[in-house]
């Protein structure tokens, strides 16, 4: 007799998905280390967007996004891994992360919708 996975099982657990994103985001910090800072922040801004459409857990998605952020202020904008908060910057760089975060979600939740009849 074969077992049958419930539509609302998730596939797999969603820490290995927070593991696996988390491992993603550094080897893309290092690409992105030597990158001019606007390349820096679009690659990892893009992450985020990823990260919160194919974690299906809204926690580990935006633990996910708090990873990426660190890694972008410690070792993109900041020198070689110092958080370095720089004024208004770091202001914008956050409210640039944040609103990556939420079109992320916008758009899983786009993606997942049904069709209407």
């Amino acid at each position: 007799m074969a077992t049958t996975r419930h539509p609302t099982t998730p596939r797999v657990t969603p820490g290995l998905e927070l593991g696996i994103g988390s491992v993603a985001v550094v080897v893309l910090t290092i690409m992105l280390a030597s990158a001019p800072l606007p390349l820096g922040m679009a690659g990892l801004a893009i992450a985020t967007i990823v990260g919160a459409v194919l974690i299906p857990d809204w926690r580990y998605s935006l633990g996910l996004a708090v990873i990426t952020y660190f890694l972008f202020v410690g070792f993109i904008a900041g020198d070689m891994g110092v958080l370095s908060w720089r004024g208004h910057d770091a202001l914008w760089q956050f409210v640039a992360f944040g609103l990556a975060y939420i079109a992320g979600l916008v758009l899983r939740w786009l993606m997942h919708t049904p069709p209407p009849d």
